[in-house]
């Protein structure tokens, strides 16, 4: 997983012109995880926080939140971001690699929105195993699943985002979606494990972990550049997929 810190600090810094903060998206992702978590909750663990944009709209919400990011790019983004706006809830950023980080409570949420899948299935296995010792008995792992029909069907799809071009392409062989940006003759690759419902059945299957419910996303029309922000399972880009504790 060499490429992880490379990538995602590049695509920063091609991207962060364009950043606004916090936005109504957040809100939506952050109503999403309240609907299925479908009961009161108050501390939310973050892994991959990102520029912490989704983590800023929840402790302005009054929710307490630990966000774990590894590259100190984003770090620095979600530092500014937290003086920025007015918290009421409490944000802890953290940094580090949550392969490797030691956490010493446990969390009534927690999330990971929109990466899982980085490295293989075992290191996959590894991160849930630690995922459900961070989660408190009655709480809820909730995480973005890429599909593996979406990301087959769109492989070869480019694009542009302001001056940088982007190109979508698909790993047959290994499952795995493959999303590289382009800038002048420098490109850099994220490659994502893409995991069906039954896939992720077998994949929690020692982690002490079970899947209770998924919620589909949605999906880019690239014929007529329109997001259809609900669509069937058997469309969507991706599912988030509610895990808790199997007793």
């Amino acid at each position: 997983m060499e490429w992880v810190k490379n990538f995602y600090d590049k695509q920063f810094q091609l991207y962060k012109e364009g950043l606004t903060g916090p936005n109504e998206e957040h809100e939506e992702i952050l109503t999403k995880i309240e609907t299925l978590a479908s009961k009161p909750f108050r501390s939310i663990l973050e892994l991959g926080a990102g520029g912490g944009e989704f983590a800023i709209t929840a402790a302005k919400k009054g929710y307490a939140v630990s966000a774990v990011e590894l590259v100190p790019s984003r770090i620095d983004y979600m530092k500014k971001l937290k003086s920025e706006h007015n918290i009421i809830g409490e944000l802890e950023i953290i940094e580090g690699d949550f392969y490797e980080v030691e956490l010493q409570k446990t969390f009534d949420v927690i999330c990971y929105i929109d990466g899982f899948g980085i490295g293989n299935d075992q290191d996959q296995r590894k991160l849930l195993k630690r995922m459900s010792g961070w989660l408190k008995l009655d709480g809820c792992i909730l995480i973005d699943i890429y599909t593996p029909w979406y990301w087959a069907s769109v492989a070869g799809q480019q694009m542009r985002v302001g001056n940088k071009h982007r190109k979508y392409d698909f790993d047959f062989m290994q499952c795995r979606m493959l999303d590289t940006w382009f800038d002048g003759d420098e490109a850099v690759t994220q490659s994502l494990r893409c995991y069906s419902p039954q896939d992720l059945r077998l994949l929690l299957e020692d982690s002490g972990l079970t899947l209770v419910d998924i919620k589909p996303g949605g999906a880019m029309d690239y014929k007529t550049w329109e997001y259809h922000e609900n669509v069937n399972l058997n469309e969507a880009m991706s599912y988030m997929a509610k895990l808790k504790l199997r007793f």
